[in-house]
């Protein structure tokens, strides 16, 4: 996903940022004089740090080019650490959504669920520990991601972050309990295989496909079981030509974003985590944007121009000024939708 960091994007997350923090309760107020600067703005210089992958020093100086009183370095480290992870996933369901609403779409062809890890703290030794080595060190984010194909289109639908080496169906299994999406089939490898899972996955009218074999010595007995078996070998086709996706979007983001961060914290090291995926969906649902608006301007250009032709309108190019989707203006005119 090879974006440039543009102002139409910023400008996005910056709206993203403020529509949010108005919808979550905020929390009651304490004792003591109240923050200078409000959440979104917070929450803004944390997706902008992670996006541009920058250190709190600069993103201090970053910030002062965008907003007139910004907060220095020491704020923001203060000031991260109360952020919940709660506010993200919120960040990505609602991206998720409005991915959904720009592309048409009532329901995801099917949800794909696969876990992955992020390093934190020991940074330096794991970039030169392979092997077992490295799977003995502690210090990372346990993630696991549900990804959604909708017309071709990958969208984050959840993420789920947990201590490292923490059990991926468990992860998985409370975004599964809470999950406000409709799918045709869930696709996973063998170890979502478990009944605890299959049941959740039944109880959304979902197919499971998952790969559930009979082995040499046991064989599937358990109904739930039976059941994914069956519309494994029925659908094997929906397997194999899907599975890959959430790979691959877990392979994008760490491409794009790094898969390590230089923090001690675990709790600090898990809003980076979730923030590299909620920019995944920040950026798709900017170039899904822009597509519309491209495709608008060339049906005013045909429609102006055929208009010109047929002597409706003097010579002249209207210039078309399009806000985030939203709306347009034609200043040639003089008359506004």
């Amino acid at each position: 996903m090879r974006t440039k960091n543009n102002k139409e994007l910023t400008r996005l997350i910056l709206v993203k940022s403020r529509q949010l923090c108005k919808t979550i309760k905020s929390r009651p107020p304490k004792r003591g004089r109240p923050p200078t600067y409000p959440d979104h703005i917070i929450l803004f210089a944390l997706l902008l740090k992670v996006l541009e992958n920058l250190s709190l020093r600069d993103l201090e100086q970053r910030l002062k080019d965008i907003f007139p009183k910004a907060p220095d370095h020491t704020t923001l480290w203060y000031r991260f650490r109360k952020i919940e992870n709660s506010c993200l996933k919120e960040l990505i369901h609602t991206t998720a959504r409005e991915i959904m609403r720009e592309l048409k779409a009532r329901e995801f062809h099917c949800l794909i669920a696969d876990g992955t890890g992020f390093g934190y703290s020991d940074t330096f030794r794991l970039l030169w520990m392979k092997g077992k080595e490295i799977r003995q060190v502690r210090s990372h984010v346990k993630t696991e991601v549900l990804v959604g194909v909708v017309k071709g289109k990958a969208v984050v639908v959840g993420v789920n972050v947990g201590r490292a080496y923490s059990d991926e169906c468990r992860l998985l299994g409370s975004m599964l309990r809470n999950i406000k999406f409709r799918a045709r089939y869930f696709l996973g490898d063998a170890y979502y295989g478990k009944v605890d899972i299959l049941r959740e996955v039944k109880r959304l009218n979902m197919y499971a496909i998952v790969p559930v074999r009979d082995t040499t010595h046991t064989r599937v007995r358990h109904s739930i079981r039976l059941w994914a078996k069956g519309n494994y070998e029925s659908r094997r086709k929906v397997y194999k030509k899907n599975r890959y996706r959430v790979e691959q979007v877990i392979g994008i983001v760490k491409n794009r974003f790094g898969d390590r961060d230089c923090v001690r914290d675990f709790h600090t090291a898990s809003l980076y985590v979730l923030a590299r995926f909620a920019l995944y969906n920040l950026i798709l649902l900017h170039k899904l944007l822009l597509l519309c608006l491209n495709l608008l301007r060339a049906c005013m250009t045909l429609l102006f121009l055929s208009l010109r032709n047929l002597g409706i309108f003097p010579t002249g190019s209207p210039r078309l000024d399009f806000q985030l989707g939203r709306r347009f203006t034609f200043n040639s005119i003089g008359t506004r939708r």
